[in-house]
Parts: structure tokens; sequence; C-alpha cells
């Protein structure tokens, strides 16, 4: 109750904004944010209604967001009621205007969290949450993190318009009125609004998704994504005036739909839809914007000259965007394939994006037009030409198998024209990289251009040394960058397979990139490609290419004398700058081949090599992680399946001797009761009917029963025997008489519920085995151990871990208390069950050096790593143990159990009586085992 009056005094002085900077100063804003853990949602919602306040102005938000509060927030966004999620990322939007809070953001991985909550289906929580990606999306990294969640295509679905979408009329002043007043709950999420209010909010909303848009594409990578999704035709949907529209918010969507459509612009490849969707005068005012101008009012002339057209025209412009639908059905179909999109033309011909007519796999055909005059004059030349293509092609396609080299599948022949269908690469060409770099006048990294040229050295490495194929024309334009910048080699049309020693002397290929001895017309081998590669190393560090003139003739001169401007000192190293020098080379002899180039780089190769294996090392220790989750679900899913089984026989054996009994006389029942109570009857007077084992003696029976019982006594007390692995060999002798003890326990299971029906039938067997005197168990008093039992060691870890997680608040952030609170909840979470939780214990109690999974622990390790001046060390310091958490993958079981013994010993936990006896087998307060 003293808290909800402390957060309904604070929401009602935040809410003045000259009192905002007294609250601050109080302090007050600290004890808010350690409320947002509190129980109560009455306290939570007060919170964060006055934090929310307190964060509208930009003084107080900085004071804020100085504080641990980002995952608070995230915890709230995962976990809690809609109404809580709505405040929470409204708080989350203001705060997100400070550096520190993106950055936290980004630590405690929040990028797939905000992305969940685009599924919901309430608008002004999307509007808040979209927002937020907005802003932490400014960072290249997370920018490339929402594409990999799937957030592009999220978006641009929220934009299609399909979705059935709920809002509310209330605002943060009249939610922190209700609250104050105890009025919070009465207010209904799913409160009707009139179809012009919903119509403004979805306005709203959409234009936050262009905004988004607009900062994403600023990756090529992502850009291309969008055009890939069919973005450019959903978003030109929404720059179309609508008369029936909030003008005010109607126009404001317009210039954000039209910013986002200008920065695809800006990227190169994109530029040939844009030319076929605007009017003239309309594209003349779309260009003379400029390359990403983010300034909204600057897309205003373009909204009202568009508004201003005439129907016609308004009506024209709409067919151009629906011709651009990539959705639509295919008009085209070349052979067995559907055009889907072009996507560019080369020197010989175009290239489309095609889908096989009974397939779903999208590949990419090029079409190369016959009546070229590089084919021949005449038609028996041209058909000499194909000929040799097309047997080039076929030993291409038939060879190479390499993850750098694009894949060939098919070529045919279709109305003098040939088609050339291969794998389609999801990416943009290298030389539209240096274009959009160039506009936004940015650089390639250092390390980003040896990545990019040790995977082109690989692949002209397995071209020239395995399969004895020159490609003549290595170009910018010939290298496809995809995700993280893999390369792959592509357009083979003029690759030429040699024999060993041979020299080709055809003059083929761009001139831009073109070696000497093709421009003096000299025989050439595969150092041809070796200069190729060395104008694409010189053209990503300065953006252009190292020989360009207007003048043809000045062009050779530069190219056969390699005259070519150094590139700047100090930008980029030595290392750069003499490799680019010995594979431009003019004499060819003296030319490095690409093994020899590959050796003057070796140190950087390593270094690639040693990222490679990390992360091959990283991926397959995931992937056994997940190989042993899945094979523990299933083998608990079939133990399970197995148990539902037998209850269900017993069941049903059960019900059968129910209805066998009630059937039978009272005399035979009176017979039974006094045979069972009676030790005394002769057994030689009984005879006893079996039913279906009449032809079996009872020792046979009772064989069988035993083998069942001794097999499922083995099952049992092989897990017996698991969980009290964790003793050391001073408790292991205690296992005999725990087995012992266990033994009758399980004896007595067995016969009371399996065997008992059984019994009755042979009870006349039974009674014919007479007990002797000295029957029992003699057991020495020396030998008695005592043993500890296992479960009993579970609920004392467990009760450790609920004693740290119910402390009072910790006046400063205590980042081994958020650890080892974050492992509760992960073991009483919905997608946990009463064995996972016995097994996450068991492993705990053991100290194992298994990762903990699901991997939350990774932006804690990180603090606390730091925190603890980069070394926390395993409890016993045994040898080999590595004794600083491993960055890159999270916590062990063995150093969770380490942070959860300091933090008992720092709260005191063993000063009270009750608690200093807890001792584990090994003799020393929980700490794991010596091994």
């Amino acid at each position: 109750c003293d808290f909800l009056h402390f957060t309904d005094i604070f929401q009602k002085l935040s809410a003045v904004k000259d009192q905002r900077e007294w609250v601050i100063g109080s302090g007050a804003h600290k004890t808010l944010v350690n409320l947002l853990g509190a129980r109560d949602s009455n306290v939570l919602l007060g919170a964060l209604l006055a934090l929310t306040s307190l964060a509208e102005s930009p003084e107080c938000r900085e004071k804020i967001s100085e504080l641990t509060i980002v995952e608070h927030l995230l915890v709230i966004l995962h976990e809690y009621d809609l109404l809580s999620k709505r405040l929470t990322a409204e708080l989350l939007r203001l705060l997100c205007a400070e550096s520190q809070v993106k950055e936290q953001v980004k630590l405690y991985e929040g990028v797939p969290i905000l992305l969940s909550l685009l599924h919901s289906d309430h608008l002004k929580l999307l509007w808040s949450v979209v927002w937020i990606l907005v802003q932490i999306c400014e960072d290249p990294e997370t920018s490339v993190e929402i594409r990999i969640w799937g957030g592009i295509k999220q978006l641009l679905h929220i934009l299609h318009g399909d979705r059935n979408l709920v809002s509310d009329r209330s605002s943060i002043g009249s939610l922190s009125s209700a609250n104050a007043a105890g009025r919070i709950q009465q207010l209904h999420l799913s409160e009707d609004l009139s179809p012009q209010e919903l119509q403004e909010n979805t306005f709203s909303l959409q234009a936050a998704c262009c905004a988004a848009i607009t900062e994403l594409v600023l990756n090529d990578t992502n850009a291309h994504q969008v055009v890939q999704e069919n973005g450019v035709y959903t978003i030109a949907r929404l720059i179309l005036p609508n008369k029936q529209r909030n003008a005010v918010k109607a126009n404001l969507l317009q210039c954000y739909a039209f910013r986002a459509l200008r920065f695809l612009f800006s990227m190169e490849r994109n530029r040939h839809l844009f030319k076929r969707l605007f009017p003239t005068d309309l594209f003349e005012i779309f260009i003379d914007i400029g390359h990403y101008v983010r300034n909204i009012s600057a897309y205003e002339e373009l909204v009202s000259k568009l508004n201003s057209l005439l129907e016609d025209e308004l009506k024209q412009i709409a067919e151009s965007i629906e011709n651009i639908n990539q959705n639509k059905a295919p008009s085209k179909y070349i052979g067995n394939y559907a055009i889907l999109d072009h996507l560019g033309s080369g020197a010989f011909g175009s290239v489309y994006k095609v889908r096989k007519h009974s397939g779903q796999n999208l590949l990419a055909m090029k079409e190369v037009n016959l009546h070229n005059p590089a084919f021949g004059k005449d038609k028996k030349d041209r058909d000499s030409s194909v000929k040799n293509i097309v047997s080039e092609l076929t030993i291409i396609k038939e060879q190479l198998y390499h993850p750098n080299v694009v894949r060939y599948y098919r070529t045919f022949l279709e109305n003098d024209r040939l088609y050339i269908v291969m794998e389609l690469i999801e990416g943009a060409p290298l030389g539209e990289h240096f274009h959009s770099l160039k506009e936004k006048q940015q650089q390639f990294t250092e390390d980003r251009i040896w990545n990019i040229f040790i995977q082109l050295c690989l692949a002209l490495r397995y071209l020239h040394k395995e399969k004895r194929i020159v490609h003549r024309d290595l170009t910018p334009n010939n290298i496809m960058l995809g995700d993280k910048d893999k390369v792959t080699v592509t357009d083979f049309g003029l690759a030429k397979q040699k024999q060993e020693n041979s020299k080709l002397i055809s003059v083929v290929g761009t001139i831009l990139y073109s070696c000497p001895e093709v421009v003096k017309s000299e025989p050439y081998g595969e150092k041809a490609d070796v200069w190729a590669a060395g104008c694409i190393l010189y053209q990503m560090a300065t953006l252009k290419p190292p020989f360009y003139s207007t003048n043809m003739l000045s062009l050779a001169t530069k190219i056969v004398e390699a005259m070519y401007e150094p590139v700047p000192e100090g930008v980029y190293s030595e290392k750069l700058s003499v490799t680019i020098k010995r594979c431009l080379t003019p004499d060819a002899e003296t030319r490095p081949d690409i093994v020899e180039v590959s050796s003057m780089i070796s140190d950087v190769m390593m270094k690639y090599l040693d990222g490679l294996s990390t992360s091959q090392f990283a991926l397959e220790k995931k992937l056994e992680r997940e190989r042993r989750r899945t094979q523990r679900y299933f083998m608990e899913a079939n133990r399970n399946a197995v148990t539902c089984h037998q209850q269900l026989a017993i069941l049903s054996h059960e019900h059968s001797e129910k209805s066998s009994l009630s059937s039978s006389s009272s005399g035979a029942a009176s017979f039974k009761s006094e045979l069972s109570e009676s030790t005394d009857i002769p057994t030689e007077n009984f005879h006893p009917t079996c039913g279906k084992d009449e032809d079996r003696t009872c020792d046979e029976i009772l064989s069988d029963d035993n083998y069942t019982l001794e097999n499922s006594e083995k099952d049992v007390f092989s897990e017996l025997d698991d969980e009290l692995d964790i003793s050391d060999n001073s408790s292991s002798s205690s296992s005999s008489p725990l087995k012992e003890s266990a033994f009758g326990i399980i004896k007595r299971s067995f016969s009371a519920s399996e065997r008992q029906p059984q019994t009755r039938d042979y009870i006349g067997c039974l009674g014919s085995r007479t007990r002797p005197a000295s029957a029992g168990i003699a057991v020495s008093q020396r030998k008695v151990r005592q043993i500890s039992d296992p479960i009993q060691q579970i609920l004392i870890q467990l009760h450790k871990i609920i004693y740290i997680t119910q402390l009072p608040p910790a006046l400063h952030c205590n980042l081994k208390r958020r650890v080892i609170e974050r492992f509760k909840k992960s073991l009483f979470s919905q997608q946990s069950n009463p064995c996972n939780l016995k097994l996450e214990v068991k492993k705990l109690l053991q100290g194992s050096p298994e990762l903990i999974e699901p991997n939350f622990f990774i932006a804690d390790c990180h603090l606390l790593l730091h925190s603890s001046g980069g070394n926390i060390l395993a409890p016993d310091d045994r040898t080999g143990f590595p004794g600083s958490f491993d960055m890159e993958e999270g916590m062990t079981y063995e150093q969770l159990q380490s942070v959860i013994e300091e933090v008992l010993e720092e709260s005191g936990y063993y000063n009270f009586t009750s608690n200093r006896y807890h001792y584990y087998p090994w003799g020393t307060k929980n700490h794991p085992t010596k091994r």
C-alpha cells in the first residue's frame, strides 16, 4: 500500500513539467526503477507511468538512462500483460533517444523480443515498438540483426494492410489519472474506435514502418531484401492520394513513403523500377531531392505535386505501381520457366529471376542475344560460337562445386537466343556496393576488404589450379556479395578451359580490368585474372578503378604501363598497397599467380581461417547442444508414452478384475478372505486354477515375474546411481544400503500394483512355500554408512536459489543476483517441466561444465566479467579448468554454482543456525565435486 501511494504521488508530480527536475534531484527515479520488479500490478503500472512522464524531459531522460532499466523493460515486454507492454514500449521509445539505452537493448538481445511484439494487433503498442526499431537500427550491427530475425518481412506485412488491428482512446495522461484513482483496470484496451480514429492510428503506424525501412535500407543487403520482398510495390501504394483520408495524417504518410522510396532509389540497381513508376515532371522533383536526405519536409513538395495531378494521371501512376508487383501472375514464360523479374543487363544480354513451372525454387536465367556481333558476322560463325559456349558451359556445369563459384544447371536455345539457367544469388554485385558507398561518402573497412579478397583468391585458386579454367571477364559486376559479404563469382560466359601451359589469344572481357597482354593482343593465361583481382582490390580501397580514361588510346597506355594513382597513405595498411602493386605488375612473367598472391597475405588468411575455425567450432557446439536437447526431449516423450500405456493396461486389468469380482459368489469371497487371514490352512487341500497359465507351474510364473522385476530394478538403480554420482568416494559405499532399502520399497510397489491380480490366481502355490525361521539380513554395525538423500540435496539447492531471489532489492545493480533470478525464472517457466527442473538442479549440484540452456546469460556474463576484473575462478581452483567466462558462449552450471555460493556468503546465509549444516557429501559448502 505504501508503494502504491508512493507511485501515485510521483505520477502527479511528474505530470508537471517544472517539477520533474525536483523529482530527479530527490532520487525518486531510482526507487521507481527498482519498483519495475514489483509483483503488484498497480505499483508496476504506477512506476511505469511516472517514469514515462519523467522521460518526456531530455534532462530527466538522461538521468534515467544511466540506471540499469532496459533489462527490466525487456522482461515486461516479453512476459507481462498487454497494458504493461504498451506502457513499457512507450517508455522505452522515449529512452531510446539516449545512446546508452540503445546499447543496452543490443547488449540484452532486445531485438528478437521487440520483433515478437510486431505480431500484436494493438495499434499503439505496434507504433511504439516500431519507433524503438527506428532508433536502434541506426547501429549497423543492429540493422543487420533485424534483417536476420525477419524484421523486414514483418514491417512490410504491416504496411501491406491486410491485418485487423485494434486500438483505444487512452493516452499516458488519462492512464496516469485512472491509475491514481484506482480505476486502471476498468479501461478496456479493446475499446471500439470510430473508423476515422482507427484510420488515423493506422496512418501513424504505417508512417513509422516507412521510417524503419528507411533506416534499414542504408545497408545494401537490407535494401536488396526489401526489393526482393516486393517492398517497392508495397510502399509505392501508400503514396497514392485518397480523398476520404485525413489530410494531415495522410500527407505525412505520403512523405514518409516517398522518403523510403527515395532511399531505395539511391541504390543503383533499383533505379530501373522507378523510371517507369512516375511521370517525367514528378520524377525530376523526386531526383532533385538528392540521396539519403532524412529531413521529412524535403518531400512535401513532391507530395503536393502528386496530389495536384489530374485523375487520369493518378490512374496511370496506379497502373505503373501495379506493373511492378512481383506477386502478380507471370505474364511471360520462356521454355518451362516463368519470368518473375528483370534483374539486370550485361554486355551480352539480360538476367531474369525465374521459377520453374512445376517447382518453387527461384533461379536466375541469363538471356544471350545471338545476333550480337561478338558471336560472328554470319549464321555459320554464330552457330560455331554458340556451340563452343554451350560446350564450355556444359563442362563448367559438370565440374564446378565451390562455395564461392556460381552453380550452372542448364542451357538451351529458343528463338535465336541462348538461355543459361543458374543459381540465384541473393545479394548485390560488388560494383553496386562501390556506387552506394560513394554516394553515402563512406569507405570499406580494411577487414571487410580482406574478407572479400580472400574469398576471391580461394575461388580463383580453385578455378586455376584444380579446374584449369580462366574466367577472362572478372569485374566487380561479376562478383556477388551475399549475407555477411559471402563472395560468389558469376558470369562464366567468357570463361574458357585451358590445357596445361597453354595460352589464350582471343580479345574478350571488360577493358577497364583487362591486363596488358590482352590489350596488346598477346597470348595470356590465368594471370589475367590475377590482374583483374588487383584492379578490384584497388577499387575496394579507393572506390574507383585504377585505370580510367574517356580516351581509349590513353586508357590502353595506362594499362600497358601500369600507371595508376597510389592508394592514399594512412588509410589502409602497407600490405594492402604492396599486394595491389604485385597484382598489377605489367610483365606477365613476373606477375605472381594466385597461389603466390595468397602466400603474400598468409598472415591475413591465417587470421581469416582462425575466425572461420572459431565460428565453426561454436556452431558445432551449438549443434551438439541442440542434438542432445532434442534427444533428451524425444527420450522423455517416449518414456512418458510407455508409462502412459502401462498405466492404461493396469487400469484396464483392474477394471476387468473388479467386474469378475462383482460377479463372483459371496461364498467364494468369504473363502478367499479366510484364506488370506489364516496361516494354518493346509495347502494340499487347495487346487488353484491359473487360467491362461494353467499349463505352467507357479515357479515358472514367479521366475518370469522376478526377471521383469530385476530389469525394472536395474533401470531404477541406474537412475539412482546417476543421482548419487555427485558424491565422492567416501560416500559411494552408501549406495548399497540405499539400494537394499529401495529394493524393498520397489518390490512392494511391484507386488502391490502389477502382481496383485496374478497373486490371487496362484495364491495356493505361494502358500506352499514356508519361510524358514532364520530368514533375514544380517549387516555388521561397522559396515553401516550414512546415506545422502538426493531429493533432499535438490530441495536444499532450490531453497538457496529461492532464498536469494526473495532477498530485499539491492540498492545498486547486483549482477550476480540478476543472473540467479534469470536462472530461477527459466526453472519455473511455462516451457519447463518437473523432469527438466530435476535435471537442471542436478547439473548445478554436480557442477557440470556444460553451458546453461537456453543461453540468456551472455550479456550478464560480459558485465559480470568486467565487474570482477576480468576473471572469475572456479570454486575449487582445480587444475585445467578455464577460470574465466567464455565471452562468446555464456555461463556454465559450475560457474553459476560459484556465483550462488558467493551471494549466499555475502547475504549471511550460513550465519543462521538452520543453514550451517547444509553440507554436501564431499564435505564443503556446496562446492562442485572434484574430479
